[in-house]
């Protein structure tokens, strides 16, 4: 397992971009619903410390209010789902553009 650094916000949206890319690369359908703490784990990192979970948190929140992940409240715990017809980062993670995905992110949540 990989070491998370909370305090460098671009090595935390790097590993949040390499959890997203490996959940949707795995996908069998259009669509992905996923948790902060699934995103750490797809990115091998082993960590349940609130703060860790918080910096994700506040990541898909900011991708959810620039319309590329769509939150899901319907379950006691907020998930987030991304689909194929309906994000931009579908491809781009699929595709394993991780950079790219990273500026994307980078700039959604700045």
């Amino acid at each position: 397992m990989k070491q998370f650094n909370v305090t460098d916000f671009k090595e935390v949206v790097k590993t949040v971009a390499a959890g997203l890319h490996k959940i949707v690369s795995e996908a069998r359908g259009n669509c992905v619903s996923f948790t902060p703490r699934r995103v750490l784990e797809f990115a091998g990192i082993d960590t349940t410390a609130p703060i860790a979970l918080t910096l994700v948190k506040h990541i898909l929140e900011g991708l959810t209010q620039r319309g590329l992940v769509v939150r899901d409240d319907s379950r006691s715990r907020v998930r987030y789902t991304i689909c194929r017809d309906r994000s931009p980062l579908w491809g781009l993670l699929r595709e394993g553009d991780l950079e790219g995905v990273t500026d994307i992110i980078y700039r959604a949540v700045e």
